[in-house]
């Protein structure tokens, strides 16, 4: 009866693009795999809200899987951004609802540590969800700006820590992955 439980979540999340957004290393390795071998298209994983939004760039999204706090960072000005595209979510956290953010409280939650079985269900029930209301281009931009492939892009000297770790460890999960 399992097997035929896998191959029914496979088959629900196969072709699925989705983004991961987890700054824990291990953790996000392993959800990244399983979802990847259950025929899903990975975005990520995205270890800082910078990272992911240069990552999902304009691509369509079927739904995001995101930790709620990174490195310190919270995540809720990106749950805007993809609430505003239509983009489903689900958070993968160690918060209790009380700690979450009143107004993203509505979101579906996963508690840490994963149960992958309920993450792929997860998954599989990702629907486009009502687009909110929309947010100004310019709002956007001046959080996410979107990287511009004409311009160089920011040198090591500029870069934060943040986005020099996000580009080391996104750098080390490609050479084991």
């Amino acid at each position: 009866m399992s097997a035929l439980v896998d191959e029914k979540q496979a088959d629900d999340i196969a072709g699925k693009c989705v983004l991961v957004v987890e700054d824990d290393y291990v953790l996000a390795r392993e959800v990244c795999n399983d979802l990847k071998s259950h025929g899903a298209l990975v975005l990520g994983p995205a270890p800082t809200v910078h990272y992911a939004h240069l990552i999902i760039g304009r691509r369509r999204l079927d739904g995001a899987i995101l930790d709620i706090k990174l490195f310190g960072e919270e995540v809720y000005e990106l749950v805007d951004v993809l609430k505003a595209r239509g983009v489903p979510i689900v958070f993968a956290t160690a918060y209790q609802p009380d700690q979450i953010d009143e107004r993203y409280r509505s979101i579906d939650v996963l508690p840490k540590p994963l149960d992958f079985d309920h993450l792929r269900r997860k998954v599989a029930d990702f629907r486009p969800t009502p687009i909110a209301a929309p947010l100004r281009q310019d709002a956007v931009e001046r959080h996410y700006p979107i990287p511009d492939p004409h311009r160089p892009t920011v040198g090591a000297t500029a870069m934060g820590d943040r986005e020099r770790w996000a580009r080391l460890l996104t750098g080390a999960m490609r050479r084991q992955s």
